[in-house]
């Protein structure tokens, strides 16, 4: 049996070190607690539109079934729900949006999320404004915070899991080790060559009216009976910033769709997201270590993603079989000349 040392247990984290022991592996995580982690203000929010666009993301289907299936083990297991279907309202901030809606709609796959085409009173008998519009598509809600936390108690019961941070020597105590890091992949010496872009994100978490979910491209997400979550930002400098009166204002300018006046800020959280230059995952065998690999570079969809690559990435080491090549490291290897 391949016994592994998973360093990170953000979102990206536990779910590959969950994902090898459902395959009979020796798994530990080790968790060192580094600041400003996304997964711990992340809304697991999995809207099936990408951008103003309103683009489909590639294999969504896999992603959703992937999530579905892995999920409900863990909700039969804790009598907890984890995983919720629910509708999201499009709020179009264009006429070409409304129109690319429409097309949506007449199309096999697209037309499975782009449910339908509110109506005006729907509208505004939610207390919306949306002068081109708005859609009602399918969306999936994960509980990242309920999981994560489930996650540590089952590894914490099979002594599989450490709170510290990682030291080149416990490379040589596990068959392999696998980077699952987030953003502090820019500190790891074996992999801080690829091109990472990391991004850190702000949400506010506002007191008001109980509104549906619903997004113009900024998101507002019921949070509770009274609370509700609204964001993000994107921004690839001055990561560490923390919370910023800028991001702030941002998000509150993009919220004009609602009755922003009669909500009340709860608190302003901020996170860094590990994205990608080409806004793909990074994945794989390191290219002269092989005992040491990445599992990284999910963005803002790892809540969609994370579990499918997961799933290559464990037939990549249990069965060899090849990763695709959107995802796999090696697809920088021309590109950028790995340090020996």
């Amino acid at each position: 049996m391949l016994s592994v040392l998973v360093v990170g247990h953000g979102l990206s984290g536990a779910i590959i070190a969950h994902t090898l022991t459902d395959y009979g592996l020796e798994v530990h995580c080790i968790e060192g607690r580094v600041p400003h982690s996304a997964s711990q203000v992340a809304t697991g929010l999995i809207n099936p539109f990408i951008g103003p666009k309103l683009n489909t993301p590639t294999e969504i289907d896999e992603c959703l079934f992937a999530n579905q299936e892995f999920f409900k083990k863990w909700e039969e297991m804790s009598n907890q729900k984890l995983y919720y279907k629910d509708s999201l309202i499009r709020v179009f901030r264009t006429e070409q949006q409304l129109l690319k809606w429409r097309l949506l709609e007449n199309e096999d796959l697209s037309s499975k999320f782009a449910t339908s085409l509110a109506s005006k009173h729907e509208i505004k008998n939610v207390g919306l404004t949306a002068p081109f519009g708005a859609g009602i598509t399918l969306s999936y809600r994960l509980d990242i915070l309920a999981y994560l936390k489930l996650s540590k108690e089952r590894l914490i019961a099979k002594s599989r899991w450490t709170s510290t941070l990682f030291e080149e020597s416990m490379i040589n105590e596990f068959d392999i080790t696998i980077f699952a890091e987030g953003h502090n992949v820019s500190a790891n010496p074996y992999f801080n060559w690829l091109p990472f872009a990391p991004a850190q994100g702000e949400i506010l978490e506002l007191d008001g009216p109980r509104l549906p979910l619903c997004s113009n491209g900024t998101w507002f997400l019921p949070h509770s009976s009274k609370n509700a979550k609204a964001g993000s930002t994107w921004k690839h400098e001055d990561l560490k910033s923390g919370p910023t009166d800028k991001g702030k204002k941002t998000i509150y300018k993009n919220l004009n769709f609602l009755p922003i006046d009669q909500f009340k800020l709860v608190n302003h959280l901020s996170g860094i997201r590990s994205g990608t230059m080409d806004r793909s995952p990074i994945i794989g065998r390191h290219p002269k270590i092989s005992k040491l690999y990445i599992f990284n570079g999910f963005g803002s969809r790892g809540s969609t993603t994370i579990k499918m690559n997961a799933e290559r990435l464990a037939e990549f080491i249990i069965l060899e079989k090849p990763l695709n090549q959107n995802i796999d490291l090696n697809r920088f290897k021309k590109k950028i000349r790995c340090p020996t």
